[in-house]
Protein backbone atom coordinates (compact mmCIF):
# COMPACT_ATOMS: atom_id res chain seq x y z
CA UNK A 1 0.00 0.00 0.00
CA UNK A 2 1.11 3.84 -1.02
CA UNK A 3 -0.07 6.78 1.03
CA UNK A 4 0.52 9.93 -0.35
CA UNK A 5 2.05 12.87 1.82
CA UNK A 6 2.49 16.66 1.50
CA UNK A 7 5.40 17.93 3.77
CA UNK A 8 6.91 21.60 3.77
CA UNK A 9 10.91 21.95 4.08
CA UNK A 10 11.51 23.01 7.95
CA UNK A 11 14.64 25.56 8.88
CA UNK A 12 14.09 24.26 12.52
CA UNK A 13 17.59 25.44 14.31
CA UNK A 14 16.12 25.79 18.37
CA UNK A 15 14.42 23.05 20.96
CA UNK A 16 12.05 25.90 20.89
CA UNK A 17 11.31 25.55 16.99
CA UNK A 18 10.20 22.30 17.16
CA UNK A 19 8.22 22.87 19.93
CA UNK A 20 6.29 25.25 18.45
CA UNK A 21 5.83 23.11 15.23
CA UNK A 22 4.28 20.20 16.99
CA UNK A 23 2.21 22.42 18.67
CA UNK A 24 1.04 23.92 15.14
CA UNK A 25 -0.44 20.38 14.45
CA UNK A 26 3.14 19.05 12.72
CA UNK A 27 5.62 16.58 13.04
CA UNK A 28 9.31 17.00 12.69
CA UNK A 29 10.57 14.53 10.07
CA UNK A 30 13.47 13.74 7.82
CA UNK A 31 14.03 11.82 4.68
CA UNK A 32 17.32 10.47 4.26
CA UNK A 33 19.06 7.39 1.36
CA UNK A 34 20.97 5.75 -0.99
CA UNK A 35 21.50 8.97 -3.46
CA UNK A 36 19.41 11.51 -1.21
CA UNK A 37 20.32 14.35 0.67
CA UNK A 38 19.05 14.47 3.76
CA UNK A 39 16.04 16.73 3.74
CA UNK A 40 14.42 18.32 6.99
CA UNK A 41 10.47 18.49 6.57
CA UNK A 42 7.05 18.71 8.20
CA UNK A 43 4.10 16.58 8.13
CA UNK A 44 0.82 17.06 9.23
CA UNK A 45 -0.10 14.97 12.31
CA UNK A 46 -3.40 14.34 11.92
CA UNK A 47 -3.06 13.38 8.07
CA UNK A 48 -0.27 11.07 9.06
CA UNK A 49 -2.15 9.44 11.90
CA UNK A 50 -4.76 8.48 9.53
CA UNK A 51 -2.63 6.28 7.19
CA UNK A 52 -0.21 5.12 9.90
CA UNK A 53 -3.10 3.16 11.45
CA UNK A 54 -3.77 1.83 8.52
CA UNK A 55 -0.29 0.08 8.51
CA UNK A 56 -0.69 -1.98 11.18
CA UNK A 57 -2.17 -4.71 8.98
CA UNK A 58 -0.83 -4.20 6.31
CA UNK A 59 2.93 -3.10 5.19
CA UNK A 60 2.73 0.80 3.95
CA UNK A 61 4.70 3.23 2.02
CA UNK A 62 4.79 6.70 1.84
CA UNK A 63 5.43 9.20 -1.26
CA UNK A 64 6.23 11.99 -0.08
CA UNK A 65 5.67 15.32 -1.76
CA UNK A 66 8.01 18.49 -1.21
CA UNK A 67 8.07 21.27 -2.92
CA UNK A 68 7.37 19.63 -6.22
CA UNK A 69 9.69 16.45 -5.94
CA UNK A 70 8.25 12.94 -4.86
CA UNK A 71 10.48 10.72 -2.69
CA UNK A 72 9.22 7.05 -2.30
CA UNK A 73 9.95 6.20 0.82
CA UNK A 74 9.44 3.59 3.92
CA UNK A 75 8.94 4.23 7.56
CA UNK A 76 12.37 4.07 9.21
CA UNK A 77 12.32 4.93 12.83
CA UNK A 78 9.87 6.78 15.27
CA UNK A 79 10.02 9.00 18.78
CA UNK A 80 7.08 8.95 20.83
CA UNK A 81 6.62 10.77 23.52
CA UNK A 82 6.50 8.17 26.54
CA UNK A 83 3.22 10.26 28.36
CA UNK A 84 0.94 11.79 25.87
CA UNK A 85 2.07 9.19 23.18
CA UNK A 86 2.18 11.87 20.34
CA UNK A 87 4.69 11.51 16.88
CA UNK A 88 7.86 13.49 18.02
CA UNK A 89 9.96 12.49 14.84
CA UNK A 90 9.87 10.42 12.48
CA UNK A 91 12.71 9.06 9.86
CA UNK A 92 11.78 7.90 6.42
CA UNK A 93 14.20 5.96 4.22
CA UNK A 94 14.31 6.52 0.47
CA UNK A 95 13.89 3.56 -1.45
CA UNK A 96 13.83 2.70 -5.34
CA UNK A 97 11.99 -0.28 -6.44
CA UNK A 98 15.20 -2.81 -7.11
CA UNK A 99 16.17 -1.66 -3.53
CA UNK A 100 17.08 -5.31 -1.42
CA UNK A 101 15.27 -3.63 1.60
CA UNK A 102 14.75 -5.89 5.97
CA UNK A 103 11.43 -5.08 6.69
CA UNK A 104 8.75 -6.21 8.90
CA UNK A 105 5.62 -7.60 7.62
CA UNK A 106 2.26 -7.86 9.38
CA UNK A 107 0.67 -11.32 9.95
CA UNK A 108 -3.44 -11.07 10.38
CA UNK A 109 -4.72 -14.66 12.08
CA UNK A 110 -7.72 -15.64 10.91
CA UNK A 111 -10.60 -17.96 11.74
CA UNK A 112 -11.51 -19.56 15.60
CA UNK A 113 -9.10 -22.61 16.73
CA UNK A 114 -10.82 -25.46 17.69
CA UNK A 115 -9.07 -25.46 21.02
CA UNK A 116 -10.68 -22.79 22.03
CA UNK A 117 -14.22 -24.95 22.31
CA UNK A 118 -12.11 -27.01 24.74
CA UNK A 119 -10.81 -24.19 27.06
CA UNK A 120 -8.16 -23.22 25.40
CA UNK A 121 -6.57 -19.42 23.93
CA UNK A 122 -4.67 -18.45 21.15
CA UNK A 123 -1.09 -17.74 22.23
CA UNK A 124 0.46 -15.17 19.07
CA UNK A 125 3.97 -14.97 19.50
CA UNK A 126 4.63 -12.84 16.59
CA UNK A 127 2.30 -10.20 15.05
CA UNK A 128 4.80 -9.45 12.33
CA UNK A 129 7.83 -10.98 10.91
CA UNK A 130 10.80 -10.28 9.08
CA UNK A 131 11.84 -10.62 5.79
CA UNK A 132 14.62 -9.14 3.01
CA UNK A 133 13.10 -8.56 -0.46
CA UNK A 134 13.24 -6.04 -3.15
CA UNK A 135 11.17 -2.60 -2.74
CA UNK A 136 9.01 -3.75 -5.85
CA UNK A 137 8.63 -7.44 -4.35
CA UNK A 138 7.32 -6.62 -0.90
CA UNK A 139 4.32 -8.71 0.25
CA UNK A 140 1.79 -6.48 1.94
CA UNK A 141 1.43 -8.96 4.50
CA UNK A 142 0.75 -12.60 5.67
CA UNK A 143 -2.56 -14.29 6.51
CA UNK A 144 -2.97 -17.43 8.57
CA UNK A 145 -5.57 -19.78 9.17
CA UNK A 146 -5.80 -20.99 13.06
CA UNK A 147 -9.55 -22.73 12.62
CA UNK A 148 -7.60 -25.98 12.22
CA UNK A 149 -5.57 -25.92 15.56
CA UNK A 150 -6.19 -27.74 18.89
CA UNK A 151 -4.57 -27.35 22.40
CA UNK A 152 -0.48 -28.17 21.69
CA UNK A 153 -0.96 -27.09 18.22
CA UNK A 154 1.83 -24.54 16.76
CA UNK A 155 2.25 -22.67 13.28
CA UNK A 156 5.71 -21.79 12.42
CA UNK A 157 7.75 -19.72 9.98
CA UNK A 158 7.35 -22.66 7.71
CA UNK A 159 3.22 -22.51 6.91
CA UNK A 160 3.64 -18.76 6.10
CA UNK A 161 3.55 -17.80 2.28
CA UNK A 162 6.25 -18.31 0.16
CA UNK A 163 7.91 -15.92 -2.47
CA UNK A 164 10.61 -13.98 -3.63
CA UNK A 165 11.30 -12.77 -0.34
CA UNK A 166 13.47 -14.72 2.79
CA UNK A 167 12.53 -15.19 6.28
CA UNK A 168 15.23 -13.78 8.76
CA UNK A 169 14.05 -16.37 11.51
CA UNK A 170 14.37 -20.39 10.65
CA UNK A 171 10.82 -21.96 9.33
CA UNK A 172 11.13 -23.90 12.53
CA UNK A 173 10.22 -20.62 14.81
CA UNK A 174 6.84 -20.65 16.25
CA UNK A 175 4.70 -17.86 15.26
CA UNK A 176 1.33 -19.03 16.78
CA UNK A 177 0.35 -21.21 19.44
CA UNK A 178 -2.96 -22.98 20.96
CA UNK A 179 -2.58 -23.21 25.02
CA UNK A 180 -4.57 -25.32 27.79
CA UNK A 181 -5.13 -24.13 30.96
CA UNK A 182 -2.28 -23.44 33.05
CA UNK A 183 -1.91 -26.28 35.76
CA UNK A 184 -1.94 -23.35 38.66
CA UNK A 185 -5.17 -22.20 37.17
CA UNK A 186 -7.07 -26.10 37.31
CA UNK A 187 -5.58 -26.53 40.73
CA UNK A 188 -7.61 -23.39 41.39
CA UNK A 189 -10.64 -24.19 39.83
CA UNK A 190 -10.67 -27.56 41.20
CA UNK A 191 -9.97 -25.91 44.59
CA UNK A 192 -12.41 -23.92 44.26
CA UNK A 193 -15.26 -26.48 43.62
CA UNK A 194 -13.87 -28.46 46.48
CA UNK A 195 -14.75 -25.41 49.15
CA UNK A 196 -18.43 -24.93 47.25
CA UNK A 197 -18.73 -28.90 48.17
CA UNK A 198 -17.25 -28.44 51.60
CA UNK A 199 -19.92 -25.23 52.18
CA UNK A 200 -22.29 -27.59 51.55
CA UNK A 201 -21.88 -30.26 53.50
CA UNK A 202 -21.24 -27.96 56.53
CA UNK A 203 -24.67 -26.74 56.10
CA UNK A 204 -26.10 -30.48 55.38
CA UNK A 205 -24.01 -31.38 58.82
CA UNK A 206 -25.85 -28.10 60.59
CA UNK A 207 -29.49 -29.06 59.25
CA UNK A 208 -28.88 -32.70 60.26
CA UNK A 209 -27.77 -31.72 63.98
CA UNK A 210 -30.81 -28.82 64.35
CA UNK A 211 -33.06 -31.97 63.20
CA UNK A 212 -32.09 -34.33 65.71
CA UNK A 213 -31.68 -31.66 68.43
CA UNK A 214 -35.73 -30.77 67.89
CA UNK A 215 -36.34 -34.60 67.68
CA UNK A 216 -35.19 -35.20 71.42
CA UNK A 217 -37.30 -32.76 72.45
CA UNK A 218 -40.31 -34.01 70.90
Amino acid sequence: MIFTLQAEPRETIRKSDLTQLRAAGKIPAVIYGKGVDTIKIALSDREFMRFYKRSFTQLSFYEIHVEGKKYHTMLKDRQIHPVQRNFLHLDFLAVSEDTTIEVDIPVNYIGEAKGTLEGGFVDILQHAVTVSCKVSETPDGFEIDVSDMEIGDSKQIGDLPKGSWTFRDTDDVAIVVVQGLMAEEVEEDELDDDIELLDGEEVAEGEATEEAEATEEE
